[in-house]
């Protein structure tokens, strides 16, 4: 039985009802009584002459009515009209009616119409009753009902009161005539538990939503909706079709989980508007456009989304309004605004192509965080807690904006007395400046350029004053575009070049970059090269808690790569330090940001002040010049593993060399003896004159195989003495464990530590 015809089966019990009230009158029947042992409501074949719409998203006169009126079944149907009473009683009791699913079977179904009222074509029934157990539970049901029909004009009324989903209510009012329907529906506390089979039989069944999320999710429903549209006749090529509808109200107590997002007493203020257009003007058809309105704001409650915690402040409002387009399920959004009141306004529009995920066609958005720091406080530190990112704060002002079409990426970013600060480990105050970025053609559109400035930046405790960069940057490319001077200290690194390419993960293979060709496997690589104006080492070393350094450091930095995978320098690193120069070669590191990192490099010193370099190091004092080698060099996880290494006197050095008592002590003790001055008459003598000083380590297998300057039997000099009084510093162990040796390095310097103190 279709929907057509079940009203039209009323109708013919309304004329029916109207003749036997005739009847009444003429022949003074008090009562009719009509039984039905079983009564089955067949869904019957479609019709070969209906009306067949080419619209698939509506709903036909056929699909309206199958779901519930299929195979719908009756049992002990008792009707019972009492003529004699003033209006008319009328009573129906039925046994049990068997419903489709999801729904409950009815029983013990009593209809109650004490002032049942049939005059003038017109039927109604104002204080209606019905009492069963079913349909959403096995609870009993008292629901209040009145309905008034017009025969004239096929109009029918109703409201039912007090249906209990649940510990739920709901209200429903609605009013059909020949053509169109609208309804009014109050909910009130209900579980969101209680709908799920509904949701997931009429909503969701044919659809790739995540049955996970629906079946861990909880809340409490409160709304009123309103809503109207066409049924399905043949005005309107029998489609059904929902015109208009507006919903308001909250959500309470939510809880969804679903992988490993989830959410916690969330409480939410939503209102939704939807109106779907006629197709032309001449046709009651709908067209393939719904234009909704959405706000929703009040939000309360803790989410943890995409390794994010996020807690809502309450201020937090989104409204948008976009047209849902089914023909081609795409969405165009002409407004999207999220703002938390004097913290955050993001405003966007775009396109949504809906049949490749939730891929953005064109987007158009600008966010505009007012303040930084109270966002810190409100948001950040909940999404940074327990993550790497714990200690990032930020504060002053940043602008942002995406503009996207189709393949075409612009990205925009301007800060304004930005600050940003992580731990111990990094430091920015006072930025200023726009970033300019985007995916087109270097050869068809000219790149912006960008400009960045700060008052202080700080890397791991290294302070870098105040600096303007001006640089370019779009896809996988960010260079320099002038020479800069980064303050340091006293001094400063100067940059000649610097270039950053292949930020994202995957470029396109054939990608070209000044003419030459990146693999997508490179990752994200920095070039640079420049040198380093002279810095105070006391400064240096004074910053970072050093021993104090004597001089300044200046150098020379060659062309130098870095990977996510590796540091590669291409020529030499030239330092200046201790009144010579130290050559740094061959500087390779693997995974330099990890701590398993593996470094090789070949070190040459030349002509190193001795004076200076004990005098930092508190050794004792020596005078005089050194050169050597550390050749190949290998650190594991930041350890020496391997090396080659010497020190020693250079041939011909023209300089005063002389040596204090402390500083032959500790050379002794190197070499396996110590006490050397304290059990002679040279303990009188506070320095000494030397001819040479050496000594060497090649460190293999975690032993390191010792020498000094010049060999004597089994032994080696360390210092070989010179002039009156003259005192030789002797090697006597050639092979000495390197953690041994080390162990001895740390018990000088905190015995020169404890003699300073």
């Amino acid at each position: 039985m279709t929907l057509h015809q079940a009203r039209r089966l009323f109708f013919v019990f309304v004329v029916f009802l109207t003749c036997l009230l005739f009847t009444r009158f003429s022949f003074s029947i008090s009562s009719i009584q009509i039984s039905f042992d079983q009564l089955e409501l067949m869904e019957p074949l479609i019709s070969q002459d209906l009306p067949q719409t080419s619209n698939r998203n509506s709903l036909s006169a056929q699909d309206s009515a199958s779901d519930f009126l299929k195979y719908l079944k009756l049992d002990q149907l008792n009707i019972e009209l009492d003529l004699a009473a003033t209006p008319v009683a009328l009573k129906v009791d039925l046994s049990r009616l068997d419903l489709p699913r999801p729904y409950q079977k009815i029983t013990n179904l009593k209809i109650t119409c004490p002032d049942l009222i049939i005059e003038n074509r017109l039927i109604s029934c104002q204080k209606g009753q019905l009492l069963f157990k079913g349909l959403f539970g096995p609870e009993l049901s008292n629901i209040p009902f009145s309905l008034t029909y017009n025969a004239l004009t096929s109009e029918l009324k109703f409201s039912l009161e007090n249906i209990k989903p649940g510990m739920g209510k709901i209200a429903l009012q609605a009013q059909i005539n020949e053509h169109k329907w609208q309804s009014n529906l109050i909910v009130s506390n209900v579980q969101f538990n209680d709908l799920k089979p509904y949701l997931h039989h009429y909503l969701f069944k044919n659809t790739t939503i995540n049955e996970e999320l629906l079946n861990n999710t909880e809340g409490v429903l409160n709304f009123t909706a309103n809503a109207s549209g066409f049924i399905a006749s043949s005005a309107n090529q029998n489609t059904a079709w929902i015109q208009s509808g507006n919903l308001t109200g909250r959500l309470n107590q939510v809880q969804y989980q679903y992988d490993e997002n989830m959410a916690d007493q969330l409480s939410l203020r939503i209102k939704v508007d939807l109106i779907q257009a006629l197709k032309n003007s001449s046709l009651v058809l709908p067209s393939n456009i719904y234009q909704i309105a959405v706000e929703i704001d009040k939000v309360k409650g803790e989410i943890f989304q995409n390794d994010m915690y996020i807690v809502p402040n309450g201020d937090e409002k989104i409204t948008t309004r976009f047209a849902f387009f089914s023909n081609d399920q795409t969405i165009n959004f002409s407004h999207f605004n999220f703002t938390s009141q004097n913290i955050v306004d993001l405003k966007s529009s775009g396109k949504i192509d809906l049949n490749q995920g939730l891929k953005f066609v064109t987007v158009d958005a600008e966010i505009d965080f007012f303040d930084l720091d109270r966002s810190n406080q409100v948001y950040l530190t909940n999404i940074f807690a327990d993550t790497d990112n714990e200690g990032l704060k930020f504060k002053g002002a940043f602008k942002g904006a995406i503009h996207k079409n189709k393949e075409n990426l612009e990205l925009n970013a301007h800060f304004i007395q930005f600050n940003a600060a992580f731990n111990d480990q990094f430091s920015l105050n006072d930025l200023n400046g726009t970033i300019y970025w985007n995916n087109y053609n270097q050869n068809k559109l000219p790149v912006i350029p960008s400009q960045l400035s700060w008052q202080e930046l700080t890397l791991n405790q290294l302070p870098m004053n105040q600096v303007k960069l001006n640089f370019i940057t779009h896809h996988d490319y960010l260079k320099l575009e002038k020479e800069v001077d980064i303050p340091l200290f006293d001094g400063a690194l100067h940059l000649n070049n610097f270039e950053i390419t292949q930020f994202f993960e995957h470029m396109p293979e054939n990608y070209q970059l000044n003419n030459k060709s990146l693999s997508p496997d490179n990752g994200l690589t920095l070039t640079m090269d420049g040198f380093i104006k002279p810095i105070s080492l006391e400064l240096l070393s004074s910053h970072f808690d050093w021993p104090l350094l004597d001089g300044h450091l200046s150098g020379v930095i060659p062309s130098t790569t870095y990977n996510e995978k590796f540091l590669k320098v291409g020529g030499a690193i030239m330092l200046q330090v201790f009144d010579g120069t130290i050559i740094v070669k061959d500087l390779n590191i693997i995974e330099p940001l990890k701590d398993y990192a593996q470094l090789t490099a070949n070190i040459d010193f030349n002509n190193l002040n001795l004076k200076s370099l004990t005098k930092t190091y508190n050794f004792g004092e020596i005078r005089g010049r050194v050169e050597g080698k550390l050749s190949q060099l290998e650190l594991s996880a930041w350890q020496p593993i391997a090396f080659d290494a010497y020190i020693k006197t250079p041939e011909n050095d023209k300089s005063s060399h002389k040596i204090s008592q402390r500083a032959i002590d500790n050379l002794s003790s190197l070499g396996g003896a110590s006490g050397l001055l304290s059990r002679s008459f040279l303990s009188f003598f506070e320095t000494f004159r030397y001819d040479k000083l050496g000594l060497s380590c090649k460190l293999k297998n975690n032993t390191c195989l010792m020498s000094g300057v010049e060999a004597k039997g089994n032994a080696y000099y360390i210092v070989k003495g010179g002039g009156i009084p003259r005192i030789d510093v002797m090697g006597y162990q050639r092979k000495v464990n390197w953690h041994v040796l080390i162990s001895r390095l740390k018990a000088i310097q905190q015995a020169n530590e404890a003699v300073i103190q």
